[in-house]
């Protein structure tokens, strides 16, 4: 009894020493890493801290259940709970760190909660800690968490759905099913392509629950109206957008059809590509480098080989428990992993929106790594040791550059706010207009110095509003008296304005110039 109790108590320590490396991993220098600002981190903050202040998106939209975000939209979870954050523990204000707050909180859902769902469905310590190393260090788990993008909560929300779906599988209590059915509803606040992964999902699993004899038809009814109920908003959102109805009041909230030209995403042109895309990038990189980098991957080149043959055994387990008409938990990802391709197959192969994937693609890496060690039989222990330092070098490498040399800035440079240089031209008194080499994006100007959309509004003009301005370009009228931030990389409008013959102050920043000269 002692031993079994030393044995829980080791295991239970470990758990929580992994989880500790986990929120490091993911907290530390969290506004300095990555040092570059998204654009939609920028449109979502600024969207929150307007709501949080006067209620209105940047667009004045009265508290949307979908804020509008440069013509398309942006899932309601992230942009409220940022609301929240800024009503509660910034009290009014909004700073990076809190921005991304959502987002690491979220990743560490998916630590927590994929742990248990492991732990869940192969009752194996060795394979649960398998999966919470795996959780904390490979590089997606750790990168994803790590910026303010408003999709990357789907993958925490729809870890916690299985791990309820599951735990309803085991117990089979009425209690259980309202919550995973809860759960579901919820991950359709989390990001759009969960309108169709959910439904797709829920009538795979739930067909094949059915087969099983793992639920009955009544409640498999009564899940379908509880997700229902709870996703309610977003259901009379989605009819709003397909129908082209005008703008309706829910408790509280504007149900209004702002995302509607993201309609023209969905399409059967390129079902395939999109999906041939995407188990490319999902398993290697697709180029962006907030997500993944070139010779890490999204979990490590050697991961790879054991996702395949997990895949392939799942696929065995399955069509074997199938004919049985006994349930396998190996359908529980098959079925969401499949749901999840239909979603990006009609939409776009991009990495980000795929993230919900990589629960069922940890499933796939334990069972391809079990099978591995199963085959290897007298030699599983040198396998083991020999993978276990694998993994260990590669972690060490990724975190060693991802903490001390990775800068996305050096190759997206325009997604680098001027703050400094911004703070400094305005403290100068001879200064009467500040213009910025932002492409006209002035939301990674009003993130990190905000003032009321009215106020904006009345001061609006073409590029810009009052005397500040966001875009150069060779038309723009350079004259003493103004400060003009530039990109530093951006050498032929500073050629020109150098070229405008006038006595030029130069101030250098990381990723910009400062030019400026006083009147004349």
């Amino acid at each position: 009894m002692r031993r079994i109790q030393a044995s829980q108590h080791r295991y239970f320590y470990c758990l929580l020493a992994i989880f500790a490396a986990a929120l490091f991993l993911r907290a530390w220098r969290i506004a300095e890493i990555p040092d570059i600002v998204h654009i939609d981190e920028a449109g979502l903050g600024r969207n929150a801290w307007c709501l949080a202040n006067y209620g209105i998106d940047r667009y004045f939209n009265e508290m949307p259940i979908y804020p509008e975000n440069f013509g398309g939209g942006q899932s309601p979870l992230y942009t409220y709970l940022v609301v929240v954050l800024i009503r509660t523990v910034g009290r009014g204000s909004l700073n990076l760190t809190l921005l991304r707050l959502p987002g690491l909180l979220s990743s560490m859902v998916v630590v927590v909660f994929g742990t248990a769902l492991l732990d869940l469905v192969y009752e194996n310590k060795k394979a649960t800690l398998t999966g919470a190393l795996l959780l904390t260090f490979c590089p997606y788990f750790i990168m994803h968490g790590r910026y303010a993008l408003d999709c990357n909560l789907m993958l925490g929300c729809s870890t916690v759905a299985l791990y309820l779906l599951a735990r309803y599988v085991r117990g089979g209590r009425l209690s259980q099913l309202v919550a995973y059915s809860a759960a579901f509803g919820m991950v359709m606040y989390s990001y759009a392509l969960s309108y169709i992964v959910v439904p797709v999902f829920l009538c795979l699993i739930t067909l094949y629950m059915l087969w099983c004899r793992k639920i009955t038809l009544r409640r498999a009814l009564l899940s379908a109206a509880l997700v229902c109920v709870a996703a309610l908003p977003v259901l009379l959102f989605i009819g709003t957008m397909v129908l082209g109805l005008p703008s309706i009041k829910f408790l509280g909230f504007t149900l209004s059809p702002t995302a509607s030209s993201r309609l023209a995403d969905i399409s059967f042109a390129n079902f395939r590509n999109n999906i041939v895309d995407i188990l490319k990038y999902t398993l290697t990189h697709d180029g962006r480098p907030l997500d993944a980098l070139d010779g890490f991957y999204t979990l490590y080149p050697v991961s790879i080989p054991f996702v395949l043959v997990g895949f392939a055994a799942s696929c065995r387990q399955c069509l074997s428990s199938f004919r049985r008409r006994a349930y396998s938990h190996g359908f529980l990802f098959l079925s969401f992993y499949t749901a999840g391709l239909v979603a990006i197959g009609f939409s776009r192969g991009y990495l980000y929106r795929a993230n919900y994937l990589f629960i069922a693609y940890l499933y796939f890496l334990v069972g391809g790594i079990l099978a591995a060690y199963r085959f290897a039989r007298s030699l599983g222990k040198y396998f083991c040791a020999a993978l276990g330092v694998v993994y260990l070098l590669s972690a060490a490498m990724f975190i060693g550059y991802y903490f001390t040399s990775y800068s996305p800035a050096e190759d997206i440079p325009q997604f680098v706010p001027a703050n400094d240089a911004i703070a400094y031209a305005k403290s100068l008194p001879e200064i009467r207009e500040i213009h910025m080499d932002y492409a006209g994006v002035d939301e990674f100007y009003t993130l990190f110095f905000p003032e009321s959309p009215y106020a904006i509004a009345e001061a609006a003009h073409e590029e810009g509003y009052g005397t500040l301005y966001f875009q150069i370009t060779a038309d723009t009228a350079f004259a003493p008296g103004n400060a003009y931030i530039v990109l530093k990389n951006n050498t032929a409008l500073r050629a020109y304005i150098e070229d405008t013959g006038y006595q030029w102050q130069i101030v250098e920043y990381p990723s910009h110039c400062l030019y400026y000269a006083a009147p004349q």
